[in-house]
């Protein structure tokens, strides 16, 4: 069995003794009122970012305590725990919130009833055929190429093909198929000439990535190590991710958006299908799609916010190297809906293209 092969096997492993331990966890320790919520978030210093930005205001504000618990997949665990929710709301990707829709997992909400995402992009707001809700859209990061500026200058990164460029053999690194679904895949296609319905441009072009792949990181942690101590001089990584590094005193990193532009993901905070304390739950949906919550999130992690009126300080534009509004014209919004649709035959797909590859 190849080394990847082995590293896939062994995460399967671990994100099944994870899910298990954290759903002990939760069932230890679930709130009996209302007076808090539990709220499931990704790890790696994302929590900080939420407790911080979100959770303790709305805690001063309100009174209503909120408890954010990261776990390794968010989603996992409210499909774990279907018909029996433990959480009151769960930080999920678009691709994914899509499909909790369409499986009928997660609360719709009248409009109405979170009036503040009135000032979110429509095209930014996921609703069902009948125009409900499926959560607040609190930020957003980009998908870019993070580049080690001790191998590579950033202009080396200049276009997405140059992942494929064979002087980087062994130098880049990947993601899981899961996410080279959703996100590598559409953003390779677009910039070789297809886009999200025309995939085998990024196919192609992906197959040639995967030959100057050193490993594929299975976790945060581990791209940032990657990074960070230079045993890769790039890879296809999140914006918030290297923000939080550098404000953590990583200065031999920095993120490109490519000449072809860069992948825009937004994300969802859904609510399970049958969770507890929904009006207070409502309340905290409707608070983190206001635009003060979403600038200091954008502060302390660059999670960019998704609510329209919010303003950026002057040192959060610095650290982009850009304005907000210079970002966005660079962006490339893919139809999500149909990439979370095909989404597990493109997995396959990929997951074939490596092994075919190695």
């Amino acid at each position: 069995m190849s080394d990847k092969g082995s590293i896939r096997m062994s995460m399967k492993a671990g994100l099944n003794a994870a899910l298990a331990v954290g759903f002990a966890v939760v069932l230890a320790h679930r709130p009996a009122s209302a007076t808090e919520l539990l709220v499931a978030t990704w790890g790696g210093g994302v929590e900080k970012v939420w407790k911080t930005a979100f959770a303790d205001p709305f805690e001063k504000e309100t009174g209503i305590k909120v408890r954010i618990v990261p776990v390794p997949t968010p989603d996992a665990q409210l499909r774990t725990q279907a018909g029996h929710p433990q959480y009151n709301a769960v930080m999920v990707t678009y691709p994914q919130g899509a499909n909790l829709m369409r499986d009928g997992l997660i609360e719709m909400f009248d409009p109405a009833a979170l009036p503040a995402t009135a000032d979110t992009s429509p095209d930014d707001l996921m609703r069902d055929a009948q125009g409900r809700l499926a959560g607040a859209s609190p930020y957003f990061m980009y998908y870019g190429i993070a580049v080690n500026t001790d191998l590579a200058k950033p202009g080396d990164f200049s276009s997405w093909s140059e992942l494929a460029n064979p002087k980087w053999k062994e130098k880049i690194a990947i993601t899981r198929p899961i996410y080279l679904s959703s996100y590598d895949l559409p953003m390779l296609a677009k910039a070789a000439g297809g886009d999200v319905r025309n995939i085998e441009p990024g196919l192609s072009l992906l197959k040639q990535v995967v030959r100057n792949t050193l490993t594929t990181y299975t976790s945060i942690a581990h791209m940032n190590g990657l990074l960070t101590r230079g045993e890769i001089a790039a890879g296809p990584y999140y914006s918030g991710r290297l923000w939080h590094l550098r404000q953590q005193g990583a200065r031999n990193v920095t993120m490109v958006v490519p000449r072809e532009g860069a992948l825009m993901i937004p994300y969802l905070l859904v609510v399970p299908r049958g969770a507890r304390d929904m009006e207070a739950t409502t309340r905290f949906l409707n608070y983190v799609s206001q635009a003060e919550p979403q600038a200091r999130g954008a502060v302390l992690g660059g999670y960019l916010p998704l609510n329209r009126t919010a303003k950026l300080p002057p040192e959060a534009e610095e650290q982009m190297g850009m304005s907000l509004k210079e970002l966005m014209s660079k962006l490339y919004r893919p139809d999500w809906a149909y990439t979370a649709e095909h989404e597990e035959e493109r997995i396959n797909i990929i997951e074939k293209l490596i092994a075919d590859t190695n």
